[in-house]
């Protein structure tokens, strides 16, 4: 009997802790739950915030771009584009004009237009006129451009048959039927391979030289077949080899400060001179 009372006041107690236990853990998982959901409740405006400010940036991206993409093309193709002055630089002897009309940047173009395509507009420019050796197309304003050009220089006029020429700097000749009161190049009819020799020869003289030459004669012989004389407009004439004048006339100059009378300059070999009539020419 009494063991049988101790086997049941034990389970009592048994099945008491284990409500207890029960009760303690269903407690300590309310707890949890609550201390969950608190936090929750509180992130959850702010996680619908940070997602809506996500949203309205990505939006607001998307619209200025477009919007950017739309105003590019609008600009493209308004006269706002259009050029409204151009300016240009390094022409001595070509005018403004020729230069935009050879370079084919002028006022009413299209300025992106001619941005992207100004190098091969330059390459032109040099096919179609020849007295531009090189040229360059820079953008200065939204509505503005800059050409810089270098000049061939136009160093006299020949005459081959019936047609009248302009003599370039670098050999070029160019039909012309405007008189030029620079060097005029004679006798070179039949001959225009040794014309451009001649003028890319007395183009590489300094200028203060090349603008003394009045006139530059074809003048071979037998003994002297590359024989040219050049006429000086100082009163002196000079002999000299078509092959070698550009070489030899830097040291004319100083042959000509020291002669006391006008004379003959003779550079076909070496550099000497004489006065008109003490030796034949």
């Amino acid at each position: 009997m009494t063991r049988d009372h101790y086997v049941s006041e034990h389970q009592r107690y048994a099945k008491r802790l284990a409500e207890l236990e029960e009760r303690s853990r269903q407690a300590h998982q309310q707890a949890q739950q609550k201390q969950t959901k608190r936090p929750i409740g509180k992130k959850l405006p702010r996680m619908r915030h940070h997602h809506y400010r996500k949203n309205g940036e990505r939006v607001f991206k998307l619209v200025l771009l477009f919007g950017l993409v739309l105003l590019l093309m609008l600009y493209v193709i308004s006269p706002l584009s259009k050029l409204q002055s151009v300016t240009v630089n390094g022409n001595k002897e070509l005018t403004a004009e020729k230069v935009e009309r050879a370079v084919r940047v002028y006022p009413g173009r299209f300025i992106w237009g001619v941005y992207f395509t100004r190098q091969q507009l330059c390459k032109e420019a040099r096919v179609a006129q020849p007295r531009i050796t090189s040229a360059k197309i820079k953008v200065t304003g939204p509505r503005s451009m800059r050409v810089m050009v270098r000049e061939n220089p136009l160093i006299g006029t020949a005459t081959l048959g019936k047609h009248e020429y302009a003599v370039l700097a670098d050999g070029h000749l160019q039909e012309t039927t405007a008189k030029d009161s620079g060097t005029d190049y004679r006798q070179f009819t039949g001959h225009r391979s040794d014309l451009k020799l001649v003028v890319r020869q007395i183009g590489k003289l300094k200028p203060a030289i090349r603008t003394g030459i009045s006139a530059v004669v074809y003048q071979p012989t037998k003994q002297m077949p590359d024989r040219i004389v050049l006429y000086m407009r100082d009163g002196n004439t000079v002999l000299a080899n078509k092959a070698t004048v550009g070489e030899k006339m830097a040291y004319y100059p100083g042959i000509a400060a020291n002669m006391k009378k006008n004379g003959v300059v003779d550079l076909q070999v070496g550099a000497f001179s004489y006065d008109y009539g003490s030796k034949d020419k």
